[in-house]
């Protein structure tokens, strides 16, 4: 993966486009926790029968993928979406990051619902989707040396592996600040990761279906 030479990407640089807008929005003019509270998914609300009184409820897995939590892990994450994305675009076409993104999404948002059903806390951020990305990006051009992994597992180990790794990572970060959601900041970002994993080769070979 070259960071100074990327490949160009025109959904990749849309959706960038509109994270950086609804980011600037949000944080002048609504308010991060507001626009999370309004907008994000929450799998409490879909368990208590919400969905029958707002017919946009099902857009909300979407919304929350623009819905900035904090500045700083906006800006992370639109880094690594840049660098991810326009490689994994390259490789299944703007349609196939597209059906991606939107998948891993809503992989996530089902991961909360599955595992945490009665969570009140609201999705925001991109998190489930950037995973997908990032395991698509691992699942087609394989796992960089300098990264830790169990390179005897193939690539779905290693991209496991390393999800360890966060996962251990994200738990050091909870104890040091006394305060973490499972919901939120573990269960939905894997389970985008798993449907990130798992497109990634159908995804590119549909891309190619009639070479």
């Amino acid at each position: 993966m070259s960071v100074t030479n990327l490949p160009r990407g025109r959904f990749t640089d849309a959706l960038i486009a509109v994270s950086v807008f609804a980011l600037l929005f949000v944080g002048a003019v609504v308010g991060f926790q507001a626009a999370a509270i309004g907008f994000g998914f929450v799998p409490l609300e879909l368990a208590s029968g919400v969905w029958r009184q707002d017919p946009w409820f099902w857009l909300s897995p979407l919304a929350s993928l623009f819905l900035p939590s904090d500045l700083l892990s906006a800006v992370f994450n639109l880094v690594f979406l840049l660098i991810a994305g326009r490689y994994v675009e390259r490789a299944i076409g703007p349609v196939g990051l597209g059906v991606l993104f939107v998948v891993a999404g809503y992989a996530g948002a089902l991961g909360r619902l599955v595992l945490t059903p009665h969570s009140p806390i609201p999705s925001a951020g991109m998190d489930p989707a950037l995973f997908g990305v990032i395991s698509a990006y691992f699942t087609l051009y394989g796992v960089p040396e300098a990264l830790p992994t169990w390179r005897g597992f193939g690539r779905a180990g290693q991209i496991a592996s390393l999800a360890l790794f966060w996962i251990a990572f994200q738990l050091i970060l909870a104890l040091a600040a006394g305060s973490f959601d499972p919901s939120t900041g573990l269960v939905s970002p894997i389970f985008g990761l798993v449907a990130g994993m798992l497109l990634a080769r159908p995804l590119l070979a549909w891309r190619y279906r009639g070479a």
